[in-house]
């Protein structure tokens, strides 16, 4: 195994039927030996059972129902022999022989299988002296560091899913891979005595040789991947991130509201007071002043009305509201620094929250357009299908935009995978640039 890379690496290069067959005998060998472990361990045992229970049972005189009676219970007893020896190194071989298997899937396949391991817990030591691992209480630090990885290991169910791997493997991939390496083996040895036979079977190994180990691909998909629990816990983590963030995000929309109206509106709602107030007192000495004191009050009021529309704005625009998520887009365009065009095939509204976070993150891409990327055209399509709005917005600007830690990109990446979607970003350097933001929900 340690030359897989070169020959793979010439496997991947060969061209026409000779390289592909030449790679797939490679790689049906390789699976092979990575598969063939529970064979290699259960084999023996049941034969060394069954030969001892036959044995036995041929030399019995007894009735046959009896005969057979002891026949069965011999079986069972190679049955759990055979248990025994597969149990006893499973712990030690499971995880190292899916590990390569992953790889493999991975280098061959494409198969990207992530998974996590139960890690050794640290052990305490109690006020008492005694040391604690995590599930008792041990006299000395030795044992309990033992203990710890010795329950780690065998109450891993990612381990134990290995296990099950193993075995799956070894009735499902094993004969698909080890077929052609037979066919060939034995078209090899009878080709001398029976040439016809031999070729024939010769023929067969090299046409099932590029396709045998590819059973690895939907076994692996299901036996190879993550266990529940640990899809779970991946979940879990996903779902407090955005908690955190929604969090953050929600405090620092508040402070921008508080800031928005503290230096505008309330500035201006303090000096509308302070100009009726003196006007009162000029109202019977100093009419003239009283009324440009007035007129300046009143241009205080709209100047402040302008403010809180604008804060309103930006909190839940109107036209997002009264005319959906299409006709709030295009009116985005209409604003825009560059020439936007709007197509959409969206046939209702979705959800309110749903339809303010496409709304704000294409008034991003927007901007981003216009400011980061230099565009001079910009095109917004909206698409609903299979229970998913997409909003995908693609420019003609300088590209290599990325969803760095701490962009704009980013923030956008979480809103959206707050609602269980997703973003994509297509920017090589020198553009274009193509962005989708997509969320699952519901037209109403």
């Amino acid at each position: 195994m340690g030359g897989s890379t070169a020959t793979e690496g010439a496997g991947t290069v060969a061209n026409g039927v000779p390289g592909r067959i030449v790679v797939g005998l490679w790689r049906c060998a390789v699976l092979t030996a990575l598969t063939c472990l529970p064979v290699l361990v259960a084999g023996p045992v049941a034969w060394a059972g069954g030969s001892l229970a036959y044995s036995w049972s041929a030399g019995m005189t007894a009735a046959l129902p009896l005969r057979a009676l002891a026949v069965g219970g011999e079986t069972l007893l190679v049955l759990l022999w055979t248990g025994v020896a597969l149990w006893t190194v499973h712990p030690f071989t499971s995880r190292p022989l899916a590990g390569a298997a992953r790889r493999r899937a991975a280098r061959w396949l494409g198969l990207e299988l992530a998974v996590a391991y139960r890690r050794t817990r640290p052990v305490v030591r109690m006020a008492t002296g005694f040391w604690w691992d995590g599930h008792e209480y041990h006299r000395s630090e030795r044992e309990a560091r033992r203990r710890a990885a010795v329950h780690a290991r065998y109450h891993d169910p990612q381990l134990h899913w290995d296990g099950v791997w193993l075995l799956g493997a070894a009735v499902t991939v094993l004969p698909a891979a080890a077929l052609p390496l037979l066919a060939l083996l034995l078209g090899a040895l009878l080709t001398a005595a029976h040439p016809g036979y031999g070729l024939l079977l010769v023929a067969a190994g090299a046409a099932a040789a590029p396709f045998g180990w590819r059973a690895l691909g939907p076994v692996g998909r299901r036996l190879l991947g993550p266990v529940a629990s640990t899809r779970l816990g991946w979940r879990v983590a996903e779902l407090e991130a955005i908690r955190a963030d929604l969090t953050q995000t929600q405090a620092a929309e508040l402070e921008r509201i508080e800031r928005g109206l503290h230096d505008g509106a309330q500035a201006r709602l303090v000096a509308l007071g302070m100009s009726m107030g003196a006007a009162e007192h000029l109202v019977d000495r100093d009419p003239a002043a009283a009324k440009r004191l007035l007129a300046e009050a009143r241009s205080a009021s709209a100047g402040a009305l302008d403010e809180l529309r604008a804060l309103v704005r930006g909190i839940n625009p109107p036209v997002l509201v009264e005319r959906g998520l299409v006709d709030a887009v295009r009116a985005l365009a209409l604003d825009a620094a560059v020439e936007a065009e709007v197509v959409s095939r969206v046939p209702a509204r979705p959800e309110r929250p749903v339809e303010a976070a496409l709304y704000f993150a294409v008034a991003e891409l927007l901007t981003n357009a216009a400011k980061h990327a230099r565009a001079t055209r910009v095109l917004v399509e909206l698409h609903y299908e299979g229970r998913t709005l997409t909003a995908t917005v693609s420019d003609d600007g300088v590209g290599g935009a990325a969803a760095a830690p701490g962009s704009g990109l980013s923030g956008l990446e979480r809103r959206a995978a707050a609602f269980g979607g997703r973003l994509d970003v297509d920017s090589p350097v020198g553009g274009p640039t193509r962005i989708t933001v997509a969320v699952p929900c519901e037209l109403s």
